[in-house]
């Protein structure tokens, strides 16, 4: 054989050698694909509270659906719900986002709203969520809708809970007939800076140090007129509503705001430290801080609870803050995700749902006489009736962009001078970004606070 013919030999052996490597390695790629396929995961995102007791709920719907017994259901949690905002909007964009998560009551026009499908009326029928549920998520939930030139109400998202604000107070020194309206509220405050100068009676009176102040702001606004969103505040009404709210302190004499003030914020502290430590005897917010509340090391036979007060019962609305669960509209089992969300709209599994979670309020009407008597807590003597009044009315206020509206109400309630104009800052520049969002419109239009 002439070494042309070896030549030409050793290239056609090496030539069939790359072939058979390109064909196994094909068969590697679609394996690998397959396998890929067959490890599927379903993903919940939910936000402030412990993966462990929804982890228990999933696991009781899989033993009731079979055909998902096997299938692994994957939860995350954030404590942050601006962490959770951010980690939502680089999941859409890089195709990794849940199957299922929640929104906020409080953020109506969500930027994640085109990111969800309404519920299907053969999986909760409308009708019987009205009679079902609390009347207020009948109003944020509830749309109407065009069908085929025929309007058609539609159910948007699921509610499983529901907390209101509450006022925690050293029983001590105050005592639960004292909180029955402002009125009273105000009595016992000015009392205990008579009888106990140094101490702080009730701490909501700026941002930074004010655990949760963004809704406690709310709440007064909510209580002054019919507001519902953030348009409402009106820069009329704007100063009544926050020198109510600044009524509670004074930094023109030295007290016991101005000293603890300072002390707070060089150490990073805030209302719960004071609390815990009774330099106040008062702090406001959810039944959920019943968790850092333990962590402080409260005394449990000092601690009780009763709901924020009204200037009169029948007036004006209690401000209402829930997660709703949403399915997203590129889930690859959104049978799955509609069968998971029917379990937790009945009254037998919402009731395990919220064993887990013992100090949310029931969504559901059925579940009120039993729930509202548990504790919210095993270590204190707190129920969920401490957080009702059946004399309230109950509302949403609309932040916009919920985000930005915690966010920097606090910078304004410090700022004692200036607060009304940077307030109309504020609202102007979330309005902008808020059309900028829902409209794609005007989109090079400078929204800077």
């Amino acid at each position: 054989m002439n070494i042309n013919k070896i030549i030409f030999a050793i290239l056609w052996i090496i030539f069939l050698v790359w072939i058979i490597i390109v064909i196994l390695n094909l068969n590697d790629n679609n394996n690998n694909v397959n396998n890929n396929s067959t490890k599927w995961v379903f993903k919940i995102w939910i936000v402030w509270d412990d993966v462990e007791p929804l982890k228990n709920t999933v696991d009781k719907f899989k033993s009731l659906h079979k055909e998902y017994s096997s299938l692994e259901i994957l939860i995350e949690s954030f404590s942050s719900y601006e962490e959770y905002y951010y980690s939502l909007v680089t999941s859409i964009t890089s195709w990794k986002s849940p199957d299922l998560f929640v929104l906020n009551n409080n953020e109506k026009n969500s930027v994640f709203s085109n990111q969800t499908i309404v519920i299907d009326p053969l999986t909760i029928s409308i009708n019987d969520f009205r009679k079902k549920f609390k009347w207020f998520f009948s109003d944020d939930l509830i749309v109407t809708l065009w069908d085929s030139n025929v309007k058609k109400e539609y159910l948007l998202w699921i509610p499983v809970w529901y907390e209101t604000l509450g006022v925690f107070y050293n029983r001590r020194y105050v005592k639960n007939t004292d909180l029955s309206s402002i009125s009273t509220l105000n009595n016992v405050i000015s009392n205990l800076k008579n009888t106990k100068p140094e101490i702080v009676p009730i701490w909501i009176w700026n941002g930074s140090t004010v655990y949760g102040v963004s809704d406690i702001i709310t709440q007064f606004f909510m209580l002054e007129s019919w507001v519902s969103w953030l348009n409402d505040l009106d820069s009329n009404k704007m100063k009544e509503w926050f020198s109510s709210y600044m009524t509670y302190w004074d930094l023109e004499w030295y007290n016991g705001y101005n000293s603890k003030y300072e002390e707070l914020n060089s150490s990073w502290l805030n209302s719960l430290d004071l609390f815990s430590k009774w330099d106040t005897h008062m702090v406001v917010w959810y039944p959920r801080i019943i968790k850092q509340i333990k962590e402080k090391w409260f005394w449990k036979n000092f601690l009780l609870a009763t709901p924020f007060p009204h200037y009169y019962s029948w007036e004006w609305k209690t401000l209402v803050n829930y997660n709703y669960f949403v399915i997203n509209k590129d889930s690859t089992n959104k049978q799955l995700a509609n069968s998971f969300l029917s379990y937790l709209s009945s009254d037998i599994w919402a009731l395990e749902y919220l064993k887990s979670y013992k100090y949310y309020l029931p969504a559901l009407l059925s579940l009120e006489s039993d729930k509202l008597e548990e504790k919210i807590h095993e270590d204190y003597n707190l129920v969920l009736w401490d957080f009702y009044s059946a004399d309230y009315d109950f509302g949403s206020f609309d932040k916009w962009i919920k985000n930005i509206y915690d966010k920097w109400i606090i910078p304004i309630l410090d700022n004692t001078s200036n607060y009304e104009s940077i307030f109309e800052k504020l609202k102007a520049s979330i309005l902008c970004e808020s059309k900028k969002i829902s409209t794609l419109e005007n989109l090079s239009n400078d929204c800077k606070l």
